[in-house]
Formats: C-alpha cells, structure tokens, sequence
C-alpha cells in the first residue's frame, strides 16, 4: 500500500507542485482547498484512502488552518505545517495546534520528500499533542 498524504492548500499551481513531487516518490496525494474539503477527506470510503500524513500551509487566508491541525491530531495523524519564516506567529500557533513538524517555505520546497518521509518513519502516537523537540532547531537553521 502506498502512503497516502492529505494536504491543505488553496494555491492551485503549488498543490500541482506537492502532489506531482511526492507522487514521483511512490506517496499519493489528495488535495483540499477548504476545511470542509479536509474534514471530508480525513475519513474516507476505503482504508487505502485514509491518510498516514497532513501537510498545511500556515500562509493560506480564508482557510481556519489551526483548527485543521487540531481536527488533523484527533484523526492521531502527524502534520507537517510550512510557512513564511517571517511569520513566527503563524509558526507558535501551529505548533499550540499539535503540528509535529513547522518549517519554513524554502525547506519545504526543498526538502519536502525527506521531511515527508521522516515523519511517516515515526512511530503513531496517539495521546501525545506535544510537538517535536526539534522544530524549534530546525527552524532557527532556516533563519
């Protein structure tokens, strides 16, 4: 079975550019625009559609991203949050959100099927809505 992956972006040229990347790594990726969208796709018709990962742009307007990252951690699914490294707001409040993973768009970009892959290596945990000890490192790496 391959690694399915829901991701929340509204920007139609850059959910091309997530899905088509880390479909050339072997992962299938489903696109939501808009909460509902998302909701919907968190709990899907088969098994094999369920997602192993969340991946969610901190930068999309209209869009109530926070409240994805927390339906996102009831589903006991890890998210991948990305940004601007401008704005440290965004990035404290994904992290409050349950956000396993937040970075900056350049990394992202760069390294998104490694960042994808590490964290579909981690075990499952299902009462833990701390993030990762190590954003705030990597994130002061980006800077």
């Amino acid at each position: 079975m391959k690694n399915t992956i829901l991701a929340l972006e509204k920007d139609l040229f850059f959910a091309v550019k997530i899905r088509d990347t880390l479909q050339h790594h072997g992962m299938i990726v489903t696109i939501a625009r808009s909460l509902p969208a998302f909701e919907q796709r968190l709990t899907p018709a088969t098994e094999d559609e369920q997602p192993a990962l969340v991946i969610i742009n901190t930068a999309i307007t209209g869009v109530d991203w926070e409240n994805a990252i927390r339906i996102a951690r009831t589903h006991h699914l890890p998210v991948l949050a990305f940004g601007s490294h401008m704005d440290l707001s965004a990035r404290a409040r994904a992290l409050q959100a349950g956000a396993q993973k937040v970075v900056a768009n350049s990394k992202f970009t760069s390294d998104m099927p490694a960042l994808v892959k590490r964290l579909l290596a981690e075990p499952p945990t299902t009462n833990d809505m701390q993030p990762d000890s190590t954003i705030t490192h990597e994130i002061a790496e980006e800077e």
